[in-house]
């Protein structure tokens, strides 16, 4: 019989150090795992394996790995060695044998091996803790209930605290400055931290999330549905589900997909359960949690869209190799899921181990089974297979042939798969190495390497999977690209047919050139890259003939394929579910992939271009909200910003919300959705006496009243008695604290409101702690912060009326220097004209910027109503001003104060005033005394339309009112000016500056 050993590590991906942490109170009697706890592990998946925290196995471990060894060689006749390596981290294993009890050992071994996973729910310490300021101890019902949970589910529970909170309470309490509010601190959280083997740890989250829903006041209920339906139920995406939630106001927790393919099978083996505890544990149940009526009509909802599903499955079988199938089940389970998740379709994998190669997959429509074989096909390829034969160095058949020693052979393949993570086998001369690309060449190389194998002539060979759809892309016009290979490297390189969707790719030769030949190979795999371009554009973006996309193609190397409705319908997606256009070029020239798609996205309009995913952080315990009554304000957003909002599966635990959309509209989406999320934080106050009368006093509600109504903020007091200790009230420790909570937008109210509260609490004698109130207590300025927008030493001003920068304080000086000519700021200018039902014309002064543009901004209201332009011709210059009459202006002290007075004065927003400019009316009168001597002018009430300027000639438009004085005592200023054609004298300052009083400037 031949002997056929093989060796492996277990798990091979790279494992994630945890540090310890000190356990505050629970620590439930499990056998399944030592008493340690863990502080909180920084990683996106919510469920990840886990190791002793000093990087080494521990005792409990390797006495389980010892006794599963043992029920192996028993069971199955094989001789097994292990081994700890990587520090603790993982399991090398090595079974020899006849090929069957080989292979069914090592199906048993991957199993069955008691492999750690962790998660971890953050929860407030109030729920759970008896009190969380002094000494935390769990209540007496969640201590019972986690004891329940941690018992039916095989899990270890701990209760740990967070390295996101503070660790203790000591004086100055409540204070940290690190949560960016002086004095305030955010909601103190602990962390359930669940470890355990399998399903035990998924099964224990989704009951823990059950409780914590429970304990906020909401009715859970289970149902049972086939675990194969899940996916059909909730759609892609889980769209359909996220509708069911939201419709109804609930949470659904679902089971894995992938429970009881790896580790035992809780759900069925329960030892001697609690009554009805079985069937909860199984894949089929589903939790749902909310108001009552809300998780029966959710529940007759799902049990309703299953008797739907159920009608319309359809389902597609696939060969891949029985290797490939347990790497992506342990390995790969992550992405699995997401392709169920993502395709609405459920996997059924054969047991672990097994040498079954057929997968089934279930879905209710063609293209979502096909997408999802393509996936998995994809995932497949990633795994390589290679072999290594040891050829006697001459043929003699009288001489008996050399051969390789098996213990040798353990030897060395025990010390390669421990060095490279690859599966090494032996058998009849030959090695074989089944992994990742880089851990298969490690393997050949060390295996080259070694003299005991330079002694044998080899013949190397790689096996490469590739989709079908490729195949043409590989091999070249007329089997140019391989023919190329095979000539520089001395290799063989043939195609074998595998199964419909994947081909095989052979590569073999006799020395380590086989190594460069697969190299060069690898340059010409297709690397891919996917997007989404609206439909809209993609004629525009092809071009007539598509001469416009021939050109960047040509131009970076790249083949684009853009998908119409139709194609797209056909295959549901590339990479992601949205993309519609993909572009695949060679290996080595991957680095233009990117370049192509800006190239083609710089045609696509900012809003509609570059889809991209937002993951924002909201807590847990807001997304039944957030999907129930607020909804219409989530649908409202992803209108306004064409983006979507996808919640985090309830089972996880997660507090991330993925924003998906074009990039210059995410951030926006996520600005606004993080209004709709309440800011919560807490101040702590020494234990008072008289806190709990002063609290519940008039005063205090008065006072939190007017908090709320001036800063919209909500001041409620936390203040419990302290319970007795010993028969001893005044032992125990008295918890005093306020929580604020407010809108994100307002929270820069925070501080003002934490100030006013200590104000009140110090003039009602309560003492608070005093690194919170040392940089406070200077009343005028923490009151005139609070109003950002008013000036700090004069509240109410008008001057900010005037300013349009971001800084809203009072105008800066550069601003008044501009000597911009303010036309009449009185907010009776409408009483005055007499222009009943005139429209309003709204002054801007420009920003501090435009100063050397003199032009105002003037915007009309009415399209019927306008300011006429100068007649064409007259060589009337309208509304413009020079800078010498701006200096002139600038230089007479009373006009500038005038100017300055104006300022200060209030405007009605609902009575604008009129601009009118004396710049022209004054050149006006200049030139009417040269034409007609010292005659009066005419007044603009009774212009002809030939004045330009500001002088309205439409019936709609508010006349001017005469704004001269007789003429008796005007006309020695102005025939002087006429005559003499100098600058205005002072006494016309004079003059022009009680024309401007008149006005009431």
């Amino acid at each position: 019989m031949e002997i056929y050993t093989t060796s492996f590590t277990y798990p091979r991906r790279s494992r994630l150090t945890h540090s310890p942490a000190s356990s505050l109170d629970f620590n439930p009697v499990s056998d399944l795992r030592h008493q340690d706890s863990f502080s909180q592990l920084h990683q996106q998946h919510a469920n990840s394996t886990l190791q002793d925290p000093q990087g080494t196995a521990s005792p409990s471990d390797y006495e389980a790995v010892q006794k599963l060894v043992m029920m192996a060689m028993a069971v199955h006749g094989v001789h097994v060695t292990f081994a700890s390596v990587d520090q603790g981290r993982a399991w090398n294993f090595q079974i020899s044998g006849a090929y069957p009890q080989v292979m069914s050992a090592r199906g048993m071994v991957l199993k069955e091996c008691p492999i750690q996973n962790r998660a971890v729910i953050r929860v407030a310490r109030s729920d759970i803790l008896d009190s969380p300021a002094s000494k935390p101890s769990l209540k007496p019902e969640i201590r019972r209930r986690l004891d329940d949970i941690a018992s039916q589910t095989f899990a270890h529970i701990a209760v740990v605290n967070s390295p996101l909170a503070l660790s203790t309470r000591s004086l100055p309490d409540g204070i940290s400055s690190s949560a960016g509010w002086s004095g305030l601190e955010t909601e103190r959280v602990c962390e359930l931290v669940i470890t355990g083997q399998g399903d035990s740890v998924e099964l224990a989250r989704v009951r823990l999330l059950v409780m914590l829903d429970e304990l906020s006041g909401l009715h859970a209920e289970c149902c049972e549905l086939d675990h194969k339906l899940h996916p059909l139920i909730c759609a892609r995406k889980r769209n359909h589900l996220q509708t069911v939630q939201e419709e109804t106001a609930t949470n659904i927790y679902l089971p894995s997909p992938l429970q009881g393919v790896i580790g035992p099978d809780y759900g069925q083996n329960v030892t001697s359960p609690p009554q009805g505890t079985a069937n909860r544990l199984g894949p089929n149940t589903i939790w749902i949690t909310g108001e009552f009526f809300g998780v029966q009509r959710a529940r007759d909802m799902l049990f309703k869209k299953s008797v739907e599903r159920s009608q319309q499955i359809v389902s597609r079988d696939a060969a891949i190799l029985p290797r490939k199938l347990d790497w992506l089940v342990t390995d790969r389970n992550e992405d699995l899921k997401a392709l169920m998740h993502d395709n609405a379709t459920f996997i059924q994998f054969p047991p672990i181990g097994s040498s079954t190669s057929l997968i089934k997959v279930f879905g209710e429509h063609r293209v979502h089974v096909q997408r999802t074989l393509r996936s998995i096909m994809q995932l497949a390829c990633q795994y390589y297979v290679a072999s290594l034969w040891l050829l006697p160095a001459q043929f003699n058949v009288l001489m008996p042939s050399s051969t390789l020693n098996p213990n040798q052979a353990a030897t060395i393949i025990k010390q390669v798969s421990h060095a490279t993570g690859a599966e090494i086998v032996f058998k009849g001369m030959c090695f074989e190495m089944h992994g990742l690309e880089h851990e298969v060449r490690a393997a050949v190389t060390m295996l080259l390497d070694l003299d005991i194998v330079k002694a044998f002539h080899h013949e190397i060979r790689f096996q490469i999977e590739l989709a079908n759809e490729h195949r043409e892309f590989i091999s070249g016009k007329k089997n140019g690209k391989i023919n190329k290979i095979m000539q520089m490297t001395n290799v063989k390189i043939k195609f074998e047919t595998f199964n419909d969707h994947n081909f095989l790719i052979d590569i073999a030769g006799n020395d380590a050139s086989v190594l460069q030949g697969l190299a060069l190979l690898q340059e010409e795999l297709p690397a891919e890259i996917s997007f989404h371009v609206p439909e809209t554009y993609h004629k525009r973006i092809i071009g007539v003939g598509g001469r416009s996309i021939q050109r960047i193609m040509k131009k970076y190397g790249v083949y684009v394929k853009f998908s119409n409705a139709e194609e797209f319908a056909a295959t549901g997606g590339y990479n992601d579910n949205e993309d519609n256009v993909i572009a695949r070029t060679p290996a080595k020239n991957a680095m233009n992939l990117d370049n192509l798609k800006q190239s083609v996205l710089e045609l696509v309009n900012p809003r509609d271009k570059d889809y991209i995913n937002e993951i924002v952080s909201i807590p847990r315990k807001y997304h039944r909200t957030l999907l129930g009554e607020k909804s219409i304000f989530v649908h409202d957003i992803e209108a306004k910003t064409n983006s979507k909002v996808h919640f985090p599966d309830k089972e996880t635990a997660s507090d991330l919300v993925t924003v998906f959309g074009p990039e210059s509209q995410v951030q926006i989406a996520v600005t606004m959705l993080l209004e709709h999320i309440p800011f919560e934080a807490d101040m702590a106050v020494p234990p008072h006496p008289e806190l709990t009368r002063i609290c519940s006093s008039p005063d205090f509600m008065s006072f939190t009243e007017r908090v709320k109504r001036d800063f919209q903020v909500i001041i409620v007091p936390n203040v419990k008695a302290p319970a007795a200790v010993n028969g001893n009230a005044s032992e125990a420790a008295m918890e005093c604290s306020f929580k604020f909570r407010c809108q994100r937008s307002n929270s820069d109210f925070l501080v003002t409101a934490r100030e006013m509260l200590e104000q009140f609490l110090v003039s009602h004698n309560v003492h608070i702690y005093p690194s919170a109130t040392s940089r406070t207590h200077k009343r005028g300025d923490s009151f005139a912060d609070a109003f950002p927008h008013f000036d700090s030493k004069v509240l109410s001003t008008a001057r900010t009326r005037h300013q349009n920068s971001a800084d809203l304080g009072r105008p800066s000086e550069s601003m008044i220097d501009r000597r911009l000519r303010l036309a009449s700021s009185s907010p009776d200018v409408k009483a005055l004209f007499n222009n009943n039902g005139s429209p309003s014309y709204i002054y801007h002064v420009e920003e501090e910027d435009d100063f050397l543009d003199p032009q105002p901004n003037y915007v009309p209201g009415p399209a019927s109503d306008y300011w006429p332009m100068a007649p064409i011709g007259s060589g009337v210059p309208a509304r413009t001003r020079h800078a010498d009459d701006s200096m002139k202006r600038g230089s007479d002290s009373l006009l500038e104060s005038k100017i300055k007075d104006s300022l200060a004065k209030p405007r009605s927003l609902t009575n604008r005033a009129q601009s009118l400019d004396l710049t022209y009316s004054l050149s006006r009168i200049t030139e009417g005394a040269s034409r007609s001597g010292l005659s009066r002018p005419d007044s603009p009430e009774n212009s002809i339309g030939d004045t330009g300027g500001s002088s309205p000639t439409s019936v709609t438009t508010p006349s001017f009112p005469s704004v001269y004085s007789p003429l008796s005592s005007r006309s020695s200023v102005i025939g002087a000016k006429a005559r003499g054609g100098v600058i205005m004298d002072d006494e016309g300052v004079d003059e022009v500056s009680r024309v401007i009083s008149n006005l009431g400037l």
